[in-house]
């Protein structure tokens, strides 16, 4: 996976190092990574959960798409809902 990405891994690193990030950018890109991974694996948990049931025959991978977009919407409500709370 490395050696297939490397080029991607690379650019990442030379961009983060001609950017120079104070410690208030890499907390912001850390949190925003750390709230998506949660997202992801909510996503994961809803999928596993909802994909049991067979809502219709024709349209599950719409339902797919659905269940991802829906938790991370609602996981985007409860950060802004968090964040106005704590202004």
């Amino acid at each position: 996976m490395i050696k297939r990405n490397m080029i991607w891994i690379l650019l990442g690193i030379f961009s983060a190092l001609l950017l120079k990030p104070a410690l208030a950018e890499i907390n912001t890109i850390l949190l925003i990574v750390l709230v998506e991974s949660v997202a992801l694996a909510f996503s994961g948990i809803a999928l596993f959960v909802y994909s049991k049931i067979d809502f219709t025959k024709n349209a599950e991978s719409m339902n797919i798409g659905l269940i991802f977009l829906g938790v991370h919407v609602c996981i985007g409500l409860i950060v802004i809902g968090v964040y106005i709370a704590q202004i």
